[in-house]
């Protein structure tokens, strides 16, 4: 059953060109939206969302991805009514519950307590209902010294706490979750994803924003990906993620770019990295290699001075751009002689050992001992690692469990050296 409808909605605002600070000011602001011809007043309109449209099953949990700016909290704030379509039309079968903004629905002079009773007739309940869950409530969120206390006097966290505590324990039919958990610490995130997958298990629908790709895809089983305003893709998050992060490492950098050889002129370069590839067991180039496969990789060069003990590197990069790899020769005692032309070196891992997720792969080469590159592509290929033997954390290292015979345990030993 649908729970949610959104049936091709925009919102527009309004983008004002002229700040008017005066009386004159504003005259003369108003005299050039009068006159000013059509073309240039639709210059002063940005769409926050053009055109979306998509339908959500009651009980299901859905991510919401994409840069800042695209239109993420415009849609839960749709959906939570604090702001209404432009064009279109929304439909939400039963009571939302949201904590979009720190402290979003309490009333700062009022107690944490009082704001517990505010919120739940807010959403319709009755006092002896809220009063049922009260302890319950302040108990998730740790508040119990500070509870009669005005939230105003709260510190940001506090209010995160209290905020997704109240609204996680109403029960309402729809659970509008923004970027403002982030604002919690380790521990609280951890209990608000734990409550999450509870809720989710009731059959509670979610609505999730987030820049934490690892928590999308583990509580999401649906994903839509927006940019500027517009649904680029939707489907399972794993795919979904990957279509994002390959939009946005294949951006032109202009930075990046005119780093690559920061010390040589490009007519004058000694060498360049022509490409990187990956390779599976049988020598095929592929694009994705699950977790605990073998994998090949060989960046292709071209030389036109030979270059003394080389150094290749490559450097493989996470969604959040830390630096999850790094395979360098310069650690394998292997000293390489180029010289001039094309050529391949190529490095050959048993059992990859990265988690599944998609990785930015950058390339380097350079003599030994020196700090400037001969050539240097930062992040420019990519790698999609899939689901394959499992790990838990960020990386799968290859190894085996024995289970050792009494005689060789140590007290064992022990024994046997005191006799």
């Amino acid at each position: 059953m649908k729970i949610i409808t959104v049936d091709q909605v925009s919102k527009r605002y309004r983008i004002s060109r002229l700040g008017a600070k005066s009386i004159r000011e504003e005259l003369a602001r108003a005299g050039h939206r009068l006159f000013a011809r059509s073309a240039s007043r639709e210059k002063e309109d940005f769409y926050a969302l053009r055109d979306v449209s998509f339908e959500v099953e009651r009980g299901e949990t859905v991510g919401f991805i994409g840069p800042n700016g695209s239109g993420k909290s415009t849609i839960l704030k749709l959906l939570a009514r604090i702001i209404y379509p432009t064009l279109g039309k929304i439909t939400v079968r039963g009571s939302v519950a949201s904590l979009i903004e720190v402290g979003a629905g309490f009333h700062p002079e009022l107690t944490g307590r009082e704001n517990i009773f505010l919120y739940g007739s807010i959403m319709g309940m009755k006092r002896s209902e809220v009063r049922a869950k009260f302890d319950r409530i302040v108990d998730f969120a740790e508040l119990e010294r500070f509870i009669d206390t005005p939230v105003k006097r709260y510190s940001s966290g506090m209010y995160v706490r209290l905020g997704f505590a109240v609204a996680a324990h109403i029960n309402p039919h729809v659970l509008l979750i923004d970027e403002v958990l982030a604002v919690g610490d380790a521990s609280f995130q951890s209990k608000c994803q734990q409550r999450i997958e509870e809720l989710r298990h009731n059959g509670m629908t979610i609505a999730f924003v987030s820049h934490d790709m690892s928590a999308v895809e583990r509580l999401c089983s649906r994903v839509f990906f927006l940019h500027k305003g517009i649904i680029q893709a939707e489907g399972e998050p794993h795919q979904v993620i990957s279509n994002y992060f390959s939009s946005l490492f294949f951006k032109h950098d202009v930075d990046e770019q005119r780093h690559r050889v920061a010390v040589h002129n490009e007519n004058d370069r000694e060498a360049e990295i022509l490409g990187v590839r990956f390779l599976d067991r049988v020598g095929a180039k592929v694009d994705a290699i699950a977790t605990g496969q073998p994998m090949i990789a060989q960046i292709e060069f071209q030389v036109s001075r030979s270059i003394e003990d080389p150094v290749f590197e490559l450097f493989f990069y996470s969604i959040d751009d830390r630096l999850h790899c790094h395979y360098t020769t310069a650690l394998t005692g292997d000293r390489i002689q180029l010289l001039q032309g094309r050529g391949i070196v190529e490095i050959e891992v048993d059992e990859l050992g990265l988690a599944p997720g998609t990785f930015r792969i950058g390339a380097l080469l350079q003599r030994r001992g020196e700090d400037m590159p001969c050539d240097w592509k930062p992040r420019q290929y990519l790698l999609k690692v899939l689901p394959g033997k499992k790990v838990r954390g960020m990386f799968y290292s290859p190894h085996r469990w024995r289970l050792l015979p009494p005689s060789e345990t140590p007290k064992q030993q022990e024994e046997q050296n005191c006799l």
